[in-house]
């Protein structure tokens, strides 16, 4: 599943109930020092109880040692202090805990898996390089791919890779391949052909490429992997580099020319499969269920709580088997799907027409078009305290120098998966750069409203590329389905103010209320902004 970009940080800040119009409440202002703003801000955290924010910003002293400028400011955002501590890297990971650097390059050694022309599984090892980056405060890494090694099933018999997930992290891999039948399989089973697509197994191999794990799932026709991803698991001692604590394939029956035998009747068949991969792997959940369309592209899944949500487009009408039903570029409906307690609590479409007669704008914005069931970038999502489903996201036309991104869009489904409404936003922001990337957005709750935040990209820096991003925030009522025209922030007279990329948002002591932090383009002064919603 695609990273959420603000969500987990959102829920932290103690956003009360009680929310009305959105007003500035206090808005300041403050020069760094040139270090300061050589270097990148690497923390940030607020004390409830004295009501001070503490800001540390991180630059490299030499071979050895790091330097770490520690600002303090009070609740309004007026400076305290100001402190220095040029300190050895060792001992900075001590007494920093946030601070991860393990040197300016190290190497690990992973697992990759390809699959080649016939399907035949192949894995091979790969050294991952990860270089770090003093204005990042982070790693990025290369990944050069080595030597293979051709793993069989205990009875010698070969495998057809279908998906796999690699966990860079730990090195494991897990790969969903099927049995390939052998010779003497073909004389004495009509159906051995498709034995690949019907004995079906999750391997689990470890960072020395040993099978740890090996989880059968067998069906009674052959299958095709329809949706695959994975279960994020994050550690609070490195959070940029995420594990995998689960995996979820779906499938769907095969079909066609020579197939009548053996395929399952019902095109609409699926299965839902999800699998613990921590420790010893095993099968959680198998749910059939029938899709209203043959052809369902699950485009996005996500996980709240206890419950999982697969979203995507459809296609109904054609009455083909879904591997028939190729180069499909004009959907008519979308799918939303919620599972919980082991079982579909539900399953809708909701056809482009209902899309078009539920679509809502603010009051003073030009009407724009609806979701047309074109390409869309599924930006982030919102389960609410009543079970309200929220999709946001952004429509996009594909261009030979990459995507050309348009409106924002949020999709309102009620607790029981049926299409409330669907909010329309025209951006004020039509650049270069907004064009080619995607509004980053996010939704906070409040008392039968939702917060929809816009962060609209008016630019990028040249001296350390990071895009320049603006909030504006629109106010959406639950109840009767309608949005407010967006308020933006980031402008003090003539002088303009961006978010910063990595802390656009800092902790308050709760109530109605939210704090932007940001920087003028040059990154020399800091932005304070208290806004009561």
């Amino acid at each position: 599943m695609k990273r959420i970009m603000f969500l987990s940080f959102l829920l932290f800040m103690g956003i009360g109930t009680m929310l009305y119009s959105q007003t500035i409440e206090v808005q300041n202002t403050y020069e760094i020092t040139g270090k300061a703003k050589r270097g990148a801000l690497g923390h940030v955290e607020y004390d409830q109880a004295s009501g001070v924010y503490t800001l540390v910003y991180v630059t490299k002293s030499n071979e050895k040692k790091a330097k770490f400028q520690v600002y303090t400011f009070d609740r309004d955002f007026k400076f305290l202090n100001m402190v220095e501590d040029e300190i050895e890297f060792d001992k900075a990971k001590t007494k920093y805990t946030w601070f991860k650097y393990n040197g300016e390059l190290y190497s690990v050694t992973g697992n990759y898996v390809e699959p080649n022309l016939v399907g035949t599984l192949v894995l091979k090892k790969k050294k991952i390089t990860y270089k770090y980056d003093w204005l990042l405060l982070g790693y990025y890494k290369t990944v050069e791919i080595l030597e293979k090694v051709k793993p069989k099933t205990d009875d010698g018999r070969k495998l057809f890779y279908l998906k796999h997930a690699e966990d860079d992290r730990t090195g494991d891999i897990y790969v969903l391949c099927g049995v390939k039948a052998n010779m003497k399989d073909a004389k004495d089973d009509n159906a051995a052909a498709y034995r690949h697509q019907m004995d079906i197994h999750l391997l689990k191999f470890n960072a020395d490429l040993d099978i740890v794990g090996d989880i059968p799932v067998k069906f009674d026709f052959p299958q095709q992997v329809a949706f695959g991803t994975t279960i994020t698991k994050m550690y609070e001692d490195d959070p940029d580099n995420p594990g995998i604590s689960g995996i979820v394939f779906v499938t769907v029956p095969m079909g066609g020319p020579g197939m009548n035998k053996f395929a399952d009747p019902k095109m609409n068949n699926y299965t839902y499969l999800r699998f613990n991969t921590e420790g010893t792997p095993s099968l959680k959940e198998r749910i059939s269920f029938e899709s209203p369309a043959i052809y369902w592209r699950m485009d996005e899944m996500v996980v709240a709580d206890d419950a999982v949500y697969i979203f995507g487009v459809s296609a109904p009408g054609k009455e083909k088997y879904y591997n028939m039903i190729t180069n499909v570029t004009k959907f008519k409906g979308v799918q939303l799907m919620k599972i919980a307690g082991g079982k579909v609590e539900y399953l809708t479409e909701t056809t482009l027409e209902d899309f078009a007669a539920k679509v809502k704008f603010p009051p003073s914005q030009k009407k724009i078009e609806a979701y047309e069931g074109k390409r869309f970038h599924f930006a982030n999502y919102y389960v609410s305290d009543n079970g309200d489903f929220f999709v946001l996201g952004q429509k996009f036309d594909e261009a030979k120098e990459g995507n050309k991104y348009k409106d924002v869009l949020t999709f309102h489904f009620d607790n029981k998966g049926v299409l409330k409404s669907q909010y329309a936003v025209d951006l004020l922001e039509s650049n270069q750069y907004s064009k080619a990337a995607g509004c980053p957005q996010d939704l906070i709750e409040g008392n039968k409203s939702m917060y929809w935040l816009m962060m609209e990209i008016k630019g990028v820096t040249m001296w350390n590329p990071k895009p320049l991003t603006y909030p504006r925030i629109g106010k959406i009522d639950i109840n009767t389905g309608t949005i407010s025209d967006p308020a933006a922030f980031g402008k003090i007279e003539k002088a303009d103010y961006y978010l910063d990329p990595k802390f656009p948002f800092l902790q308050t002591d709760g109530g109605n209320k939210i704090v932007f932090f940001g920087s003028d383009k040059s990154g020399k002064t800091i932005w304070f902004c208290r806004v009561a919603l």
